[in-house]
């Protein structure tokens, strides 16, 4: 099982769709992006760096706050995903705020002026980085004294409910969330503490409530759990379950650490 839940950025996008509602916790932020925004706590003048761009809608929202002189350098191995971000910046009247590095991650030492950056933010992107302490010894000297480097990603719990569902279908009924770490917990958590001089961490939970059988079985299938073998037992017991409740809650569970220089 991969640690990312979701696949890709059209899954991810699908997710916020079947979330009907949901109830955050260990945060006073209502969802995913505001609690970033909390804890990142991005200023006006600041210049941040924007790790592994993706959907390049973190980008956008630190655009809105982030102003001359100040800017956002978005990086990314997806040349695709930069220019995503650059045409949708033009479109939201942004794109003098920020700016674009197409490279590797894993690539990134050298590539950043030392002490030129206030914050710097990632997500899931840094669990496939080949060498994680390299990059976040990088990360910690483009950082200026104080700079805060915040990265989040899931939790072995993470969605421990629809990874049981999808487990019994296999006949394992006694499954559980793997009691292996992922990235953020192992290497992660770890690699910060060696390279920055305060690390803390912070939890964020979201549940989704699947109000029907097609919405659970949209969820599994847009995540790295879908397996094609058990496509017609999934839908089935998607069904089963929908006969004797009326929901079906799984939990998003993410990790956050703030790393200061």
């Amino acid at each position: 099982m991969t640690e990312s839940f979701y696949n890709n950025i059209a899954a991810l996008k699908e997710r916020d769709e079947i979330a009907i509602s949901h109830r955050p916790a260990h945060s006073s932020s209502t969802d995913l992006n505001g609690w970033i925004m909390e804890h990142l706590a991005p200023r006006t003048s600041d210049n941040v760096l924007d790790i592994g761009t993706g959907s390049g809608k973190q980008a956008l929202l630190l655009a809105r706050t982030v102003k001359h002189p100040g800017y956002i350098l978005s990086i990314d191995r997806s040349y695709e995903a930069l220019y995503r971000l650059s045409q949708n910046s033009l479109e939201a009247g942004l794109e003098t705020r920020i700016r674009f590095l197409h490279i590797p991650l894993d690539e990134l030492d050298g590539h950043l002026r030392r002490a030129d950056y206030d914050r710097a933010v990632s997500s899931r992107v840094l669990s496939h980085l080949r060498q994680p302490r390299t990059v976040f010894h990088a990360l910690a000297l483009a950082l200026k004294p104080g700079g805060l480097f915040f990265f989040y990603g899931p939790s072995r719990k993470n969605n421990a409910e629809i990874k049981r569902f999808s487990a019994r279908l296999q006949g394992d009924f006694s499954a559980q969330e793997s009691q292996e770490p992922t990235f953020i917990e192992g290497a992660g958590v770890q690699g910060a503490r060696d390279v920055f001089s305060q690390v803390a961490i912070v939890k964020f939970e979201q549940t989704l409530r699947l109000a029907s059988p097609e919405m659970l079985y949209a969820c599994w299938s847009a995540s790295s759990l879908y397996d094609e073998t058990l496509d017609r037992p999934f839908r089935q017991a998607a069904l089963r379950h929908f006969e004797s409740h009326t929901v079906f809650e799984t939990t998003q569970r993410i990790i956050g650490i703030k790393a200061t220089r």
